[in-house]
C-alpha cells in the first residue's frame, strides 16, 4: 500500500463493538447488527476512498511465503487523520483491480 491505511472489514468493526459494547443499544434500536450499524457511520464520515464505480470496499491481495489471499477494506484518503506520524507501506499487500489484476 503506498502512503495510506488498509483497514479490514468488517472485523474492524466488529472488533471496535467489542470494545464499545454501548453500540449494541443503539444499533438495536436502528434493528442494524451492531458492527454494520459502525460500518455505516464510518462511511457517512467520507474519509475513505471510493473506486471507480462508487463502492467504498477494496479487495487487496495480502501476500505470504507460501499463499496469497485476499483481504477486503477500505483505503484512506488521507492516512495522517489516523496515523499523524509517518505511515509505512506493507510490501505484502497489493491493491486488486475490479479485473482481479494487482496496482
Amino acid at each position: 500500500m503506498d502512503e495510506t491505511i488498509f483497514i479490514v472489514t468488517p472485523g474492524i468493526f466488529m472488533r471496535y463493538v467489542m470494545e464499545f459494547p454501548q453500540v449494541q443499544q443503539v444499533a438495536k434500536a436502528d434493528k442494524t447488527p451492531a458492527w454494520r450499524y459502525m460500518q455505516k457511520a464510518f462511511e457517512k464520515l467520507k474519509y475513505h476512498k471510493r473506486l471507480e464505480d462508487g463502492y467504498s470496499i477494496w479487495t487487496c491481495a495480502v501476500e505470504g511465503p507460501k499463499s496469497t489471499k485476499k483481504a477486503h477494506g477500505y483505503l484512506f484518503d488521507d492516512p495522517t487523520m489516523l496515523i499523524p506520524d509517518i505511515v509505512y507501506n506493507n510490501p505484502y499487500l497489493k491493491i486488486i483491480t475490479n479485473k482481479n489484476k494487482t496496482i
